[in-house]
């Protein structure tokens, strides 16, 4: 495949006009003379969402096509399916559903899982089921990870409900440990950013606050640069201040933008369920009845298109959606622009519509 004037925007550098060529992995690229048409970009990745297009990755059965369609519609070429506190059974057959889609199907952009409880706080539980909680103890553990350790790339805990050994363990079978749904305190979270916990679940959301006389996870997140923040680019779970605060203050290689997106992304407003919870879906924001947020309706692109509205350029943007997530996704060289690098590309106009998108150099979306 070739494809000619395109503005090629790789995380680290910008071809004004140019062409590239691949088959399912990039083979080369130039600049032409002439003016670009359209963006090419690394597809997107997002390492934190729940679902889509009327799915969620904890239903008994989901239409596998119609939602790699929605996903692709928003440029996204790889997905972390990220699951729920629920009882372990359900867990594992998430996991297996995804397991078995990425055998039937070489192009989906499902990569891996990523675990968002069962080992959280109650005092953080957001739009989670508090009857499944459990402590994070190596035995728990091995009930979802044991035979998992290929597909599994994060899991999101509350390192005050978790031992050192699940720490290790989850480690050991090289697995991102993300700190989220976390009632610690910043010295809690210290002992295990001593053995390598570097990575935050929707950052400043369901965790400790920053407070002068004891910064919790938000300052622990602001005071280490080398820790990963995943971020929710909506507006509504960070508003544009605290998005620009973070921005300013956190480096740009360390921030992973996400949609944490529910079922009801692409859908109407109304009543949905997340979990066994009831949502309510009302403008550009998912509540559960008490008023908390329940997930995001957040379609990818428009939250790349909020970011550059606060100033990132689109080698930034390029950065936070594809390079710096494709290193929890672990699949191959992806996220960049570079020969060798797997031909995930998205095609954008200037206002992030989605006109092209190619998973394994494959057209696997036109026109969305």
């Amino acid at each position: 495949m070739r494809i000619e004037n395109v503005k090629i925007v790789d995380p680290f550098f910008t071809v004004e006009n140019g062409w590239i060529e691949f088959d399912d992995k990039i083979n080369s690229f130039g600049s032409m003379s002439g003016k670009a048409k359209s963006i090419l970009m690394p597809g997107f990745i997002d390492t934190h969402v729940h679902g889509g297009s009327g799915y969620d990755f904890m239903d008994d059965s989901i239409d596998f096509e119609n939602l790699e369609r929605h996903f692709f519609s928003m440029g996204v070429t790889s997905v972390l399916a990220t699951t729920l506190t629920a009882p372990l059974d359900k867990i594992n057959r998430a996991i297996d559903m995804i397991r078995k889609r990425r055998s039937s199907n070489p192009f989906t952009p499902f990569e891996g899982i990523h675990l968002e409880g069962p080992f959280i706080s109650p005092k953080h539980i957001g739009a989670q089921n508090p009857d499944f909680i459990l402590k994070g103890n190596v035995d728990n553990l091995k009930k979802i990870i044991d035979g998992n350790e290929d597909i599994v790339k994060i899991m999101t805990m509350a390192p005050e409900e978790c031992d050192e050994d699940s720490i290790l363990y989850l480690q050991s079978k090289s697995i991102t440990v993300s700190v989220g749904h976390s009632d610690s305190t910043y010295e809690q979270f210290q002992k295990f950013y001593r053995l390598g916990v570097k990575h935050m679940t929707h950052f400043c959301n369901a965790m400790t606050p920053l407070h002068h006389r004891e910064i919790g996870l938000v300052g622990a997140g602001f005071l280490n640069e080398d820790i990963d923040l995943e971020i929710i680019p909506d507006e509504i779970h960070l508003n544009k201040d605290m998005l620009s605060f973070i921005l300013k203050f956190h480096p740009h290689d360390r921030i992973i933008a996400i949609t944490d997106a529910m079922r009801a992304t692409g859908l109407k407003d109304g009543q949905y369920d997340l979990g066994g919870l009831k949502v309510t879906v009302s403008g550009k924001a998912a509540r559960l009845s008490n008023g908390s947020l329940a997930g995001s309706v957040l379609k990818y692109n428009e939250g790349l298109k909020n970011l550059e509205g606060l100033g990132l350029s689109l080698n930034e943007l390029s950065m936070i959606s594809s390079f710096n997530p494709s290193k929890i996704v672990k699949g191959g060289p992806s996220g960049r622009i570079l020969p060798g690098y797997a031909a995930d590309v998205v095609l954008i106009d200037g206002n992030f519509n989605v006109l092209t998108v190619f998973k394994k150099g494959r057209k696997v979306l036109e026109g969305g």
